[in-house]
C-alpha cells in the first residue's frame, strides 16, 4: 500500500529531565531565628554569675524578680527569691552576673539601701522614686565566699580607704552613735563605724576609723574622751562648764588629745583599744604611783566631802578621798565618822625604799605635827576637801594600827567651821552663867567670855579683804554673775529666734516685748 503522502506523521514525545532541587529562601527566617536563640541562649549562661544568699532582719523594700543589686551603681544582679527561715530571718537568693563573681569575697558587705536619717545624715533620697535596692561593697579579700550576712546600717567607711581602724571602750555609749565625728583641734579626722554592748564586761565598745595621715597622731599615751552635749561641773574647784561644737551637741562626738614635744611612743596599728572617758576632766584624773591608805576619823560633820576630793598639803594635791562611810570602823565608841583616803608621799619629797620609807616619812612628820583636817574648797557648793598640813600646838599624836587600818591624827576644822564652834561655845557659855554669881565668878565668867572672843577675833582674822577665802570667795562671785549673764544673754537670744542654737546667731532682731533691752 503506497503512503499518502498528504497523511500526518504521528507527534513524537518529548523527553523533560526533572530540574536539580535549590535551597529556598522560606528557610532563612527560621533559620535565623534558631541561631538567634541559641546565641541568646550561650549569652545568658556565659553571662550568669553564682548565686548569692544573704540573710537579712526584715524584708522591707525586697521584691523577688524586680529589686536589683547595685555596686557602685552598676547593676550586677537580680533578688531572685525571698524566704523566710525557721528562725524568723529572712533569707534573700540573688542571681549575680559574670561580672560580680570577683566582687564575692570574705569582707564583702552587703545592705539595703532605702531613705535612712542618722548621725551620719541623711542618706538613700533617691529611692524614693526608683524604690529600694541591695547595695554591695567589694572587700579586700581574695577568699570566695557566696552566703553573707546582711548589714542593717551601711558602713560609715568604705573598704580599702587608708587611715586606721582602732576600738574605743567605755562604760556608756555617753550619746555616741556609727557615724558620729572624730575631731582633732576642731577638724573632722574620722567617724564612729559601730557600736556594740559587750554582755560579759557591762560595757560599749566602739569601732573608730580615723582618716588617712591624721592617724600617725594618735600614738600609746593619747586620750579620748566624749564631747558630747554640754558638760556642767560643780565641785571644790567651782563651777566649769564646757560645750563641744554645734554637730557634737547635736549628733555626739568624741575627740583625743595631742601627742606632747616630747612624746616619743611610736603611732599605734589597727586594733588598738583605748579607753573613752567621758570627759576632759577624767583624762586628767589625778594619778598615784605608790599611794598609801590612811583612816582619818574626824568628830565634826563631813557634809560635803565627796569620793575622789583632793587631799592637798599646802595647796598641793598628794592623794585622794576613796570613801566616807561608818562601815570602815562600825564599831567606834566616839562614833567618829572615818574617812578613808591614800595618799602619794612621793609627791611632797623623792623617797627610796618602797612602801616602808613613805610609811617611815608620814610617820616622822607626824609626830612634827602633821594633821589632816577638813578645808572647805568652795564656799558656793560647800564642796570640802581633806588638808594635810603643820599644827601649831598640836597634841602630841602619833601613827597607830587599828581593826585593820592605819590611823593618821586629825585635828579640828579651821575656817567658817571653826568660828561656828566657837561662837556656840560663846554661847553656851554665856547660858551657863547663873544670875547670883559673886564678883570672883563673875571675874572668872568675864575673863572666859574675854578669852572666847579673843579666840573669835583671832579666827576671824583670816577672813580680811587679804585673805585667801576671801579672795577664793569674791572671784566665785564674779564668776557666778559672768555665767548667769551668759545664760540671760542665751535665753533672751533664744526667745527672740529658738532656732538659732542651729542657724546660728540672729542679727539684728527686735528684742521681746517688755525687755529692757
Amino acid at each position: 500500500m503506497t503512503p499518502n503522502p498528504r497523511q500526518k506523521k504521528p507527534p513524537v514525545a518529548t523527553v523533560v529531565r526533572p530540574k536539580k532541587h535549590h535551597f529556598s529562601a522560606v528557610w532563612i527566617i527560621p533559620v535565623v531565628a534558631a541561631l538567634f536563640g541559641l546565641f541568646l541562649v550561650w549569652k545568658y549562661y556565659s553571662e550568669r554569675g553564682p548565686e548569692v544568699t544573704v540573710r537579712f532582719e526584715t524584708a522591707e523594700g525586697i521584691v523577688a524578680g524586680k529589686t536589683p543589686v547595685l555596686c557602685r551603681s552598676v547593676n550586677i544582679g537580680t533578688v531572685e527569691k525571698v524566704q523566710l527561715t525557721e528562725k524568723l530571718k529572712v533569707r534573700v537568693t540573688m542571681q549575680m552576673t559574670s561580672d560580680a563573681e570577683k566582687l564575692l569575697v570574705q569582707d564583702t558587705q552587703i545592705w539595703v539601701v532605702r531613705p535612712r536619717y542618722g548621725a551620719s545624715g541623711i542618706s538613700g533620697l533617691s529611692t524614693i522614686v526608683s524604690g529600694n535596692y541591695i547595695e554591695l561593697e567589694p572587700g579586700l579579700s581574695k577568699k570566695e565566699r557566696t552566703e553573707f550576712v546582711g548589714l542593717e546600717q551601711p558602713p560609715v567607711t568604705p573598704k580599702g580607704v587608708p587611715g586606721l581602724h582602732i576600738k574605743l571602750i567605755a562604760e556608756e555609749a555617753g550619746g555616741i552613735d556609727p557615724g558620729s565625728p572624730i575631731t582633732y583641734k576642731g577638724l573632722g579626722v574620722g567617724k564612729i563605724e559601730k557600736r556594740t554592748f559587750l554582755p560579759q564586761t557591762g560595757l560599749v565598745e566602739f569601732d573608730a576609723f580615723i582618716e588617712g595621715d591624721y592617724g600617725k597622731l594618735v600614738r600609746q599615751s593619747s586620750k579620748f574622751w566624749n564631747i558630747s552635749g554640754i558638760d556642767l561641773e560643780v565641785g571644790a574647784n567651782g563651777v566649769k562648764l564646757h560645750t563641744g561644737t554645734l554637730e557634737a551637741l547635736l549628733l555626739g562626738g568624741v575627740t583625743f588629745s595631742e601627742p606632747g614635744p616630747d612624746e616619743k611612743s611610736q603611732p599605734v596599728a589597727d586594733g588598738t583599744v583605748f579607753t573613752l572617758y567621758d570627759s576632759l576632766e577624767d583624762t586628767q584624773k589625778f594619778m598615784m604611783q605608790n599611794p598609801l591608805p590612811y583612816l582619818l576619823l574626824f568628830t565634826e560633820s563631813v557634809r560635803g566631802l565627796n569620793p575622789d576630793a583632793p587631799v592637798e598639803f599646802r595647796g598641793i594635791r598628794i592623794g585622794t578621798v576613796e570613801g566616807v562611810s561608818f562601815k570602815y570602823l562600825p564599831n567606834d565608841p566616839e562614833r567618829r565618822v572615818p574617812v578613808l583616803i591614800k595618799i602619794d608621799p612621793d609627791l611632797i619629797t623623792e623617797l627610796s625604799g618602797g612602801w616602808e620609807a613613805s610609811e617611815a616619812f608620814i610617820a616622822k612628820n607626824v609626830e612634827k605635827g602633821l594633821r589632816a583636817s577638813l578645808k572647805s574648797g568652795n564656799l558656793l557648793t560647800g564642796q570640802m576637801f581633806i588638808d594635810l598640813d603643820y599644827q601649831k600646838d598640836a597634841k602630841p599624836a602619833e601613827v597607830r594600827a587599828y581593826a585593820g587600818y592605819t590611823i593618821l591624827p586629825t585635828a579640828p576644822a579651821g575656817g567658817l567651821a571653826q568660828i561656828q564652834e566657837q561662837a556656840s561655845a560663846l554661847l553656851a557659855k554665856l547660858q551657863a552663867l547663873p544670875l547670883d554669881e559673886t564678883v570672883n565668878n563673875a571675874s572668872e565668867a568675864l575673863a572666859s567670855i574675854k578669852s572666847a572672843a579673843d579666840d573669835l577675833k583671832k579666827t576671824a582674822s583670816g577672813f580680811n579683804d587679804n585673805s585667801p577665802l576671801y579672795h577664793d570667795l569674791s572671784q566665785t562671785l564674779r564668776q557666778l554673775d559672768q555665767t548667769l549673764r551668759s545664760l540671760r544673754d542665751l535665753t533672751n537670744t533664744l526667745e527672740r529666734k529658738p532656732n538659732s542654737i542651729i542657724f546660728g546667731k540672729p542679727g539684728s532682731v527686735a528684742p521681746p516685748k517688755g525687755s529692757n533691752h
